[in-house]
């Protein structure tokens, strides 16, 4: 159905007009109309479809001059398609389908991803699993061939790691339930759907069920439902879609396809509401999920309930922050989500409260805010805000090529590829009419489903954890490419270096229109004393909570009412907004970084939350083991602290010290502007002179800080967490700065022995999968270089029975490495992927930014990639030995362990075993 509109409208359709924020005289309709921008319209224009004779459909979109392409090949097959008696199915032969075929042995597609350069993994959900490569845009059809030998050839046996995979699976699902939020979802999920239901049980799977997998019962899954009429094949990125889906018939057409069994039913009925669950928590702070369920992906009513989730928490303007954050300090955080599927989803609402405060009355306050959206309608002005939020930051996040796949992905393995448009425009639709009839249809307050994790004593409290993402494989180091279009370059960058001092480093980007300001400080924890540690971290938190001209929630409702983001931190700040808000963006920025005021009620909030995640930080293994072994590397040095601070220091803080530390560090000598995206570099240079003209002062010489040397002789400290369901384990010693001239060297190295692609690297392949101890494993010198030296770390989260059996794997591959070249082989598959990686790195405009940060703050040159590309060829198997040797010395080790362990390493039983 085409919608009629009126002039403006249609002029901002076509791109003729821009989305600028200043329509106060247009219509209603009009407004709605100008908050989709045209790049979110024309994102997927040149997205083509097919369907194969065996009913593999595929979708194409070229995107011209990408340097990079990802392939997605998407199984409608998720934890919803499992037998309740044998759940994580879906998510354990994710793990499997890496592990190879008649052809394929075990390691062989990391091997050839290595050699090609890319990088490879996959996630599970409730309704689908995802296998994704990304490579140069001349190495993609690697995806291909891995694709063609897996989908139905897969082997599930002993020769292909069957159960040291299995051992994988447990500790990732071990790692999950020692981190927050972990067991509340797992909690809430039967409850909502009920435990028969698709969707009423955690897509990792019951512990029971996993370690009683057989080899049979994932064949059976397997041989069910990985078909090609079964799978979704999208390819983005610098392709040629004509010779694309040429290469794809080739390859793929002629796999035979079958009759798919029957979808699981979904129920006629719900367990009872309201409900109420609560549980003691292992962490130090009180959480909690209240859920409601909803409908399907696609529903007529899915962009209110999205808008619907924004308004409730999305950002320091949404209604729950207001008011539990900022009004009532009940809470730390909180968060809303709306999450349909294949199957009617559920919306969600997560809190985590201060130390001390009344449970509920928070829990009441939420309630009242859900009642609040089906009884009151939502002001025009605070509407317009949110969608223009969630198109704005839709567009930001689609950016790379990566995340634009992932999108095509997720959209039409349950929609037509039409809804990818149309969602934008859906959003624009929603009235307040809209939102009050879906809280009255979905929300209802007298009915939610509840779970509270409840510390004993109702002690501690923290800062809000990353939500682990339960299901997604993480193949241990890769982060996911982001590919984008543009040269592996940045000679086309300009720096600029103020009359106050300021050095601005600029690079037009004018793929999509948007613009990316990060500041960064060059120095800051340097001039941290020790005896106030912990007041940069709070400092940075208060950047952007008032200034001398906005208040905090002024400077909120700036930056969401144009769509935009805005962060800080105590080391700089970045904003993202779009091209025709670079201004209001920059004034937003600077504004934060130079004038904060520290008002006194954000800084005693900004300090209890701190003091918070400082009890929280006491409870987590990897945490602990974590700052005893920084402290066991760095000693006195101001490494040696973590960052957060003592309970002790940070309760003793004024605001007058944190006024006065960034007076000493925010000067402009310190700090490095990086600006990119669409916009003119001449008139960029005239708009950041003007809004710092008046922004001066230097850098006063640093404090001493004590000598950093190699410790002499071994150390052990073992931390006992009878509580832990996995062992944190970490050893190793003082490492390097960046500025090394074995830098590069080391870096080959490091991806020999323990950080190379997927589980190529020599302590992946042995510990993680011929073993089967870990979920995690790896070893570094490079990755924590700075301008301070860094540290040599083994890292692996293992099940505290192999305390000594890891720490022995570890000692011997190391010393393997330092007396025994690596084969020509070996080397040469690592500098292949560490140059393929190359096209990976300046893919957006955050992470072109960040480069141009990086390079400046080492002193490493515009033609930094130049010179990693000569330095990584020219390293030689005879000098990683070399590097081994010289470098990585057993006898200095410190280890740290914290988890169910004794003093003398020996497992602790189980708590209720006492």
């Amino acid at each position: 159905m085409i919608r009629s509109v009126s002039l403006v409208s249609f002029l901002l359709l076509l791109g003729v007009l821009s989305f600028n924020g200043s329509l106060a005289s247009a219509s209603p309709d009009d407004q709605k109309q100008a908050i989709v921008p045209p790049a979110a319209l024309t994102m997927y224009d040149s997205l083509k479809e097919y369907t194969l004779n065996n009913g593999l459909k595929v979708y194409l979109l070229p995107v011209p001059g990408s340097p990079v392409v990802t392939t997605m090949t998407a199984f409608q097959a998720g934890s919803c398609d499992e037998d309740k008696t044998a759940t994580g199915l879906a998510h354990y032969l994710e793990h499997l389908m890496f592990k190879g075929t008649a052809k394929l042995r075990p390691g062989d597609i990391d091997r050839m991803t290595q050699r090609s350069g890319g990088s490879n993994n996959a996630y599970t959900n409730h309704d689908m699993t995802n296998y994704h490569f990304d490579f140069a845009a001349d190495r993609w059809e690697t995806a291909l061939e891995i694709e063609t030998e897996r989908m139905r050839g897969l082997l599930i046996d002993k020769a292909h790691e069957f159960e040291q995979e299995k051992g994988a699976v447990i500790e990732e699902l071990a790692r999950n339930e020692d981190a927050p939020w972990d067991l509340e979802e797992k909690a809430i999920l039967p409850m909502l759907f009920g435990k028969e239901s698709p969707y009423g049980h955690p897509i990792i799977g019951e512990r029971e069920h996993v370690r009683g997998a057989t080899a049979d019962v994932i064949k059976g899954y397997y041989n069910k439902w990985y078909h090609p009429n079964n799978a979704t094949m999208i390819v983005v990125g610098g392709i040629d879609p004509d010779l694309a889906i040429a290469k794809i018939k080739a390859k793929l057409e002629n796999i035979p396809t079958t009759a798919l069994p029957e979808r699981k039913v979904w129920p006629t009925k719900f367990p009872d509401r309201p409900a109420r669950l609560e549980f003691p928590s292992k962490f130090p702070t009180a959480r909690m999920i209240m859920g409601f369920t909803t409908i399907p992906q696609g529903h007529a009513n899915e962009a209110a309930l999205d808008i619907a989730s924004m308004i409730l928490a999305s950002s320091k303007t949404s209604r729950l922050y207001k008011k539990l954050v900022l009004e009532e300090r009940i809470a730390v955080e909180v968060g809303a989500s709306h999450s349909p599927g294949r199957y009617p989803g559920w919306f969600g609402i997560q809190m985590e409260l201060l130390p001390g405060k009344d449970r509920k009355k928070a829990e009441q306050i939420v309630l009242a805010e859900i009642r609040r959206l089906a009884t009151e309608p939502v002001p025009a002005n605070e509407l317009l805000r949110i969608q223009r939020m969630i198109i704005s930051q839709s567009i930001f996040s689609r950016e790379g090529i990566h995340s634009l796949a992932d999108s095509i992905a997720k959209t039409v393995l349950v929609q037509p590829a039409s809804a990818l448009k149309e969602q934008f425009t859906k959003w624009a639709a929603v009235t307040p009419v809209d939102i009050q009839r879906v809280a009255k249809l979905y929300l209802d307050a007298d009915k939610p489903v509840v779970v509270w994790s409840i510390p004993k004593e109702e002690k501690g409290g923290g800062a809000q954890a990353d939500k682990p993402k339960e299901g997604n494989r993480y193949r241990n180091y890769d982060r996911q490419p982001q590919g984008g279009a543009g040269n592996i370059s940045l000679q086309q960058a300009k720096k600029v270096v103020l009359p106050n001092g300021l050095t601005l480093l600029l690079m037009e980007n004018r793929r999509l229109p948007l613009v990316v300001a990060a500041a960064s400080l060059t120095n800051v924890r340097r001039y941290e004393p020790a005896e106030k540690a912990g007041v940069a971290q709070l400092m940075g938190s208060l950047l952007e909570e008032g200034t001398e001209k906005r208040t905090g929630q002024q400077i909120a409702e700036a930056i969401d009412d144009v769509g935009g983001t805005i962060s800080m931190v105590a080391n700089g700040g970045s904003v993202k907004v779009l091209r025709d808000h670079k201004q209001l963006g920059l004034e937003l920025l600077f504004d934060s970084l130079l004038h904060p005021s520290f008002p006194a009620e954000a800084f005693e909030r900004k300090k209890d939350e701190q003091l918070a995640e400082i009890a929280e930080a006491q409870e987590q293994p990897l945490s602990r083991a974590s700052e005893a072994f920084q402290e066991t590397i760095y000693g006195k040095h101001f490494k040696g602290r973590p960052s957060r601070g003592s309970q002790a220091i940070v309760q003793k803080l004024t605001r007058d010290d944190v006024a006065a530390f960034h007076k000493l560090v925010m000067v402009p000598d310190n700090t490095a502007l990086a600006i990119v995206g669409d916009f003119n570099s001449k008139e960029m240079i005239d708009l950041v002179t003007k809004l710092t003209a008046n922004w001066t002062g230097k850098l006063p010489p640093a404090p001493e800080t004590p000598e950093l040397t190699l410790g002499k002789g071994s150390s052990t400290k073992l931390i006992t967490m009878p509580n832990s369901a996995q062992l944190q384990f970490l050893m190793g010693h003082l490492g390097i700065k960046r500025n090394h001239p074995d830098y590069f060297k080391l870096l080959v190295m490091d991806n020999v022995l323990g950080s190379g692609a997927g589980f190529t690297d020599r302590l992946s392949s042995r510990i993680r999968d011929r073993e089967g101890l870990a979920y995690t494993v790896n070893a570094t010198i490079t990755d924590s270089a700075e301008l301070d030296p860094g540290a040599f770390m083994c890292y692996i989260g293992t099940d505290a029975r192999n305390y000594q059996r890891v720490k022995q794997l570890f000692l011997e591959e190391i010393e393997r490495l330092r007396k025994e070249i690596p084969s020509e082989y070996e080397v040469s598959s690592t500098k292949q992927y560490l140059l393929g990686k190359l096209a990976f790195m300046l893919t957006t405009s955050d992470s072109i930014a960040e480069k141009l940060l990086y390079v400046n703050r080492y002193d490493l040159g515009f033609d930094y990639f130049d010179k990693y590309r000569a330095s990584v060829e020219a390293v030689t198997p005879a000098q990683v030995r070399e590097m081994a040797e010289k470098y990585i010395q057993p006898g200095s080790f410190a280890t740290v362990a914290a988890g169910a362990i004794d003093k003398d390493g020996r497992i602790l039983p189980p708590p209720a075993q006492k």
